[in-house]
């Protein structure tokens, strides 16, 4: 604690309040929910420094707890070749062959801290920065919790009661709060006395606790990282008189007048580890070695190799051998440089998927089921468009957040008449759904209409419980029929923008010639009941949204026929009889809908009906092995008929896995992986350098799609690690708030990443939480060019957020970033140890 000279200026506090807003990242609402990493804030340190800010800024690790990782030791699941690969890749001096004398045992540097890693006391987060409040009174410190949570869900919650009449955040907070008969009355008084700008309130909040400098910076982050998920919307929100700054100060003024005037902080505990606990690793790290861990000589000599590896060090280390094993499940194995060379055939069709991880599962089934080849690509294929769909309800952005819509798409028919009598009764439809939600969010009506309407929504909700499919498809059948319509993406899109994105996705993904008669261009969509993260089960690239409007726009731009007279002139030549047809797969029933089968000739009408045979089977296969990973499955009427169940019911926590065990990004020819079961651990993204001879199609790939998988990885391993803090909490304790978020319960903090029920069952997690392993074919000059032209690649690379492997061809060894630049990638490779054996009786004798 400091006596201040002078306050900060309102200026100085808001940097700092901006600085400690990017501990964590803006939350999206729920309805474009949008998988980020949650402390993207600090991507720009290493991934080993991160660690260690992350623990004391938010009070978890960023990855599996080290004895968590000591039990996969001994289960085997961690290998001590690749524990000691691990080591030297962390810590070089780990790879000196030159021995020492400890107690008269020889041994290596590597050795001693391959025994560090299995007995020293593990690694554990302390408790965040407290507040004043938190420190002096929890009691009051939860009242603040809980003043400033209803605040803010009655402000940014779209209630219809929202308090805040587009004046700023703090002026209504000022206005309205002065007035809580819950306050006493001194602490009304002095809200109300308070100063007009948030920021000079907080430096009274300063001048009365006597903090400037870091200890000002500590008090402020505090405040942040009190609720960081209402901290992350208004991040999100950013809307004028909507910022960190008000947030801050709302609370900041709350604990100024609601503890005693005269209390004071008691001096700061020490953070810092003492010698105590260097005595203890020291001491373990000598019984593990057979030496005497009270010879003065032995502890001296310790000492300086210890040094070597911190705590979050260790943690690193596990991490790599973590991942280094699953990156060898994962890597495209390399082919012989001699073999056999067959004259490709034309296929019965090509299918190109979105590259989310639950296609790769569905590609592997459709391919054997018959001759098509399939595809990956970006699920909003190459259209960064928003879409006006036919019912008049609002546009959305259809593609990657990383983008902004270049033009509007609009859904329409020339059966005018018809669709001019759908879109009013679906406007019917519209109006009466919203009418009965406007009432269960009013204040006083949701009584009167239980009372009223009860009885009949009793009956229903009987009905969707007891027969959910039923229900559904009775729904269905009152629903008026859509008419046959088409999206104008020839009209609103150039001559010269359609080429350009039709030769930008077909060189990214390698399709520049041996078209088959049908390409079946298939987005993706999830359709779920009573869920409200839906969104995350969407198509990521194409914002959280179904990805329909884009393959739709994406067929017609390839079929038309001027499109395709000026690809010619480029180089790529689509043959007469070759029809793009756009389609859409659920990822929950793994149903594919062709979206348009009005618009297929006759002449194709023969080869459609055997794509769409054979993607029937490939469904029932894909469903027999995605259902039996999920709980509650084998029900007695089948696989396929299970997934149809799940889709409809809507007390169902589990209707998929969503991209559960994402883990790896592989840009390649199919060639590399096909036939390979990845188990829907890979995103799958089809590229062929030879076709893209600048790179710039691989250039967009490793600053697009690349950047959003991270973006899903983190999430999900975030939420798997710290499901307290950075994860939504179980499904069934969910409490909606509008369209921003849930609650776990009736209050508290805004719950932020993924349900426990999207990583895990029970106690158990069923994400293995690792960064994003890259595999890149392509010339490693090119990968080179795109790495320092591009910043965001370059500190994901750099600061080891993801680990980047390339080769040049499929019989080419693995290249590896490393601290030093390029290395040949050693996972083929094996590796002396030094460090015990992992069974589980020597393993558990060393941790005792």
């Amino acid at each position: 604690m400091t006596t201040p000279a002078s306050p900060p200026s309102p200026a100085v506090i808001r940097g700092w309040i901006a600085a400690a807003g990017r501990a964590i990242s803006p939350h999206f609402p729920l309805e474009t929910f949008i998988a980020r990493n949650p402390v993207a804030g600090y991507e720009n340190l290493d991934w080993e420094e991160a660690i260690g800010l992350i623990a004391r800024d938010h009070g978890v690790l960023l990855s599996l707890p080290e004895q968590r990782f000591r039990d996969l030791y001994a289960q085997g699941r961690i290998s001590p070749a690749d524990l000691q690969a691990a080591l030297r890749f962390t810590v070089p001096e780990a790879g000196a062959p030159r021995s020492l004398d400890i107690g008269g045992t020889r041994v290596t540097v590597g050795e001693i801290l391959g025994h560090d890693l299995l007995v020293a006391p593990p690694l554990t987060a302390a408790a965040p920065e407290p507040t004043p409040a938190a420190r002096l009174s929890p009691r009051i410190h939860a009242r603040i919790d809980d003043l400033t949570a209803r605040w803010i869900a009655a402000s940014l919650g779209n209630a219809p009661w929202s308090p805040t009449n587009d004046e700023s955040m703090w002026v209504a907070w000022r206005r309205l709060t002065a007035l809580d008969p819950t306050l006493s009355r001194k602490v009304r008084s002095g809200i109300r006395h308070s100063s007009d700008d948030p920021a000079a309130a907080i430096g009274d909040a300063l001048a009365r606790w006597e903090l400037d400098g870091p200890a000002a910076e500590s008090f402020l982050r505090a405040h942040v990282l009190a609720l960081p998920g209402w901290a992350a919307l208004v991040r999100y929100t950013a809307a004028s008189g909507v910022d960190l700054t008000s947030l801050v100060a709302i609370r900041a003024t709350l604990e100024r007048l609601l503890l005693p005037a005269d209390v004071a902080l008691p001096a700061a505990s020490p953070t810092e580890k003492g010698p105590t606990d260097d005595a203890a690793r020291i001491g373990t790290v000598a019984l593990a070695l057979g030496v005497d861990p009270a010879d003065a000589a032995v502890r001296t000599a310790l000492r300086p190799v210890l040094s070597l590896i911190n705590p979050a060090a260790r943690l690193a280390v596990w991490q790599e051998a973590y991942e280094r094993g699953i990156a060898r499940e994962l890597a495209p194995a390399t082919a012989p440089v001699l073999r056999e060379s067959t004259a490709p055939q034309r296929p019965l069709a090509q299918a190109v998927f979105c590259i989310d991880t639950r296609s790769e599962s569905f590609r592997r089934h459709l391919e054997a089921a018959g001759a098509v080849e399939t595809l990956g690509f970006a699920g909003f294929f190459a259209a960064p468009i928003s879409f006006r769909p036919a019912d008049g309800s609002f546009e959305v952005a259809s593609c990657p957040v990383l983008l902004t819509p270049r033009v509007a798409i609009t859904e329409s028919s020339v059966e005018r008449d018809a669709i001019a009598r759908w879109k009013r009764q679906h406007e019917t439809s519209v109006e009466r759904d919203a009418t009965i939600d406007s009432l269960k969010e009013s204040a006083v009506a949701p009584y009167a209409f239980a009372e009223t309407a009860g009885w009949v929504l009793g009956a229903v909700s009987a009905a969707r419980t007891l027969a959910p499919e039923g229900w559904r498809a009775m729904v269905s059948r009152m629903r008026p029929s859509k008419p046959s319509t088409h999206v104008d993406a020839n009209v609103v899109f150039t001559l010269e923008e359609r080429v350009l994105y039709a030769e930008t996705a077909l060189r990214m993904m390698g399709l520049v010639e041996g078209f088959a008669p049908i390409v079946l261009l298939c987005g993706h969509g999830a359709t779920v009941a009573n869920n409200p993260f839906a969104s995350s089960l969407q198509c990521g690239a194409c914002g959280g949204h179904e990805g329909e409007p884009n393959a739709r726009a994406a067929a017609m731009i390839f079929n038309d026929p001027e499109t395709r007279d000026a690809l010619a002139g480029r180089g790529i030549s689509i043959p007469a009889d070759t029809l793009f047809v756009a389609a859409q797969m659920d990822t929950i029933t793994d149903e594919v809908t062709l979206l348009e089968p009005w618009a297929i000739p006759a002449t194709h009408e023969t080869v459609t009906l055997e794509v769409t045979r054979l993607l029937e089977t490939a469904r029932a296969a894909n469903a027999a092995e995605r259902s039996a990973s999920l709980p509650g499955s084998g029900g007695r009427h089948g696989a396929v008929r299970d997934t149809e169940r799940r889709s409809a019911d809507w007390a169902e926590s589990y209707a998929e896995w969503g991209l559960v065990g994402n883990a790896a990004f592989i840009v390649g020819p199919r060639s590399i992986t096909a036939g390979t079961d990845l188990g829907r651990r890979a995103f799958l993204h089809s590229y062929d350098a030879a076709a893209d001879p600048d790179g710039a199609g691989l250039e967009t790939i490793l600053t697009a799609p690349m950047i959003v998988a991270q973006w899903i990885n983190a999430q999900y391993s975030a939420s798997t690690v710290a499901p307290d803090r950075f994860g939504a909490g179980p499904k069934p304790l969910h409490n909606v708030v509008g369209t921003v978020g849930v609650l776990s319960g009736y209050g508290g903090d805004l719950r932020l990443g993924l349900p426990w029920q999207s990583v895990g069952v029970g106690r158990a997690s069923r994400h293995e939480p690792i960064r994003l392993q890259v595999f890149v074919e392509a010339p490693l000059a090119r990968v080179n060019d795109i790495i320092d032209a591009s910043e965001a690649v370059r500190t994901l690379v750099a600061n080891r957020w993801i680990t980047l492997r390339v080769r040049e061809h499929d019989s080419a060894r693995w290249m590896r970033w490393g601290r030093y630049g390029w290395q040949a990638d050693d996972l083929d490779t094996p590796t002396p140890t030094g460090i015990p054996a992992a069974t589980e009786e020597s393993t558990t004798k060393e941790i005792r």
